[in-house]
């Protein structure tokens, strides 16, 4: 379902006003725990400066725990710095130990000269009520804050997407030859991108597009021989009363055989071979081809041998593969039994050259892949063959351009 809340922009805004949220929410919570001790200390620091005056000044005779300290409420310095102070509930006490303040209290506690400790104790309910009061005034700031950043942020997101929309727009009207140039006035770098790997992807289509006309093309020129040809004996027989059975069988199974032939040269290429050419070489193309035909190999107790050294090669490398593989498949099905095939590398001419002995039967280029569709794959790749063949060995040879 294609809604507002589903967008990338609408994703994009939301992610960041979280983790923006998320940074407010600690640094609120931070700043209300620092204001909240700061406070107590404040507080600590007043009772203390209190209880020294009043031992000092108004306590002639040190007190005991029995004395009465309700006078001291009512020294106007005391009355004076409890009122513009933070203490409440405030009540004095004489013990022999410092007074131990809970969790909700703040105390101070001075020395006697009777070997007595003088404690005041306050509670926490004013700086709790100020802390409050301050952590909702920077909730307050942070929620402004938080929105406006958000408006803003989602001002510049409408702004810099906007080449986006305009490349997915663009993608949807697109139809089949059409440029997919894309002029976009100064996008982000990402969005550039972007629109560089849109124009090669439709590049690369419509390539594909091409090439797979081509071969249907040519598919259909290649069996058209074939079909003809078994048209025209088809009518011939029907014709004709004196043709034997086992003459129209064999040559029909002749030509059952070559549209056979035909069909496997025009099925060899798919679409996706024609890719655009990348760098890689010879030698991991020969260990995936050889892994591939391992069971043929150990089947007729054939071996592969590479010799030189290999090199770098920049072609098609889905196509080059598909070729090689064809071509020992090739040497394998005709090679002697229990021979030995020769891949031999030549950096310096850039050339491949596969030798094999020949078998018993006749030489057939190959079932698989036929000398016309040698030389279109020689086009695509640009790579230049030779054929050398006498009595006892069979080579072809490669020149890489």
């Amino acid at each position: 379902m294609n809604t507002a809340f589903n967008t990338l922009k609408f994703k994009i805004a939301f992610l960041f006003s979280l983790l923006i949220a998320i940074a407010f929410a600690v640094n609120w919570q931070v700043a209300a725990r620092t204001i909240h001790s700061e406070k107590i200390e404040d507080l600590e620091q007043v009772l203390n400066h209190l209880l020294i005056e009043s031992r000092d000044e108004y306590l002639i005779v040190p007190p005991t725990p029995q004395s009465d300290l309700r006078f001291l409420h009512a020294i106007p310095h005391n009355v004076l710095i409890l009122k513009d102070s933070e203490a409440s509930h405030v009540r004095f006490r004489v013990a022999a130990a410092p007074y131990a303040p809970e969790d909700t209290e703040v105390s101070a506690s001075v020395a006697l000269s009777n070997g007595m400790f003088l404690s005041v104790i306050s509670d926490h309910d004013k700086i709790d009520a100020a802390v409050a009061r301050y952590g909702a005034k920077l909730a307050a700031r942070y929620l402004v804050s938080l929105l406006l950043i958000l408006s803003v942020g989602y001002l510049l997101l409408e702004r810099y997407m906007k080449p986006l929309a305009l490349l997915a727009e663009r993608a949807r009207g697109w139809k089949s030859g059409d440029s997919f140039e894309l002029p976009l006035d100064n996008p982000p770098r990402e969005i550039d991108e972007l629109s560089r790997a849109f124009s090669t992807l439709v590049h690369r289509l419509e390539t594909f597009r091409i090439k797979e006309k081509v071969l249907f093309k040519e598919m259909a020129h290649e069996l058209k021989t074939p079909i003809a040809l078994m048209r025209a004996r088809l009518d011939v027989f029907e014709g004709s009363e004196r043709i034997s059975k086992e003459k129209i069988v064999s040559e029909l199974g002749g030509d059952i055989e070559r549209l056979m032939s035909e069909l496997k040269n025009v099925l060899f290429f798919e679409s996706t071979d024609f890719e655009d050419s990348s760098p890689f070489t010879i030698d991991e193309v020969l260990s995936e081809v050889i892994a591939k035909v391992d069971i043929l190999t150990r089947r007729r107790h054939l071996a592969i041998r590479i010799e030189g050294q290999g090199f770098d090669l920049h072609a098609p490398r889905k196509l080059f593969v598909k070729l090689m593989t064809a071509l020992i498949e090739n040497a394998l099905t005709y090679a002697k039994e229990g021979s030995t095939i020769i891949v031999a590398l030549d950096p310096e001419s850039r050339s491949i050259a596969l030798t094999n002995e020949k078998g018993g039967e006749k030489y057939l280029f190959s079932s698989r892949i036929g000398q016309k569709m040698l030389d279109r794959i020689a086009r695509e790749i640009g790579i230049e063959y030779r054929i050398e063949e006498d009595v006892e060995r069979y080579r072809i040879r490669l020149f890489i351009r």
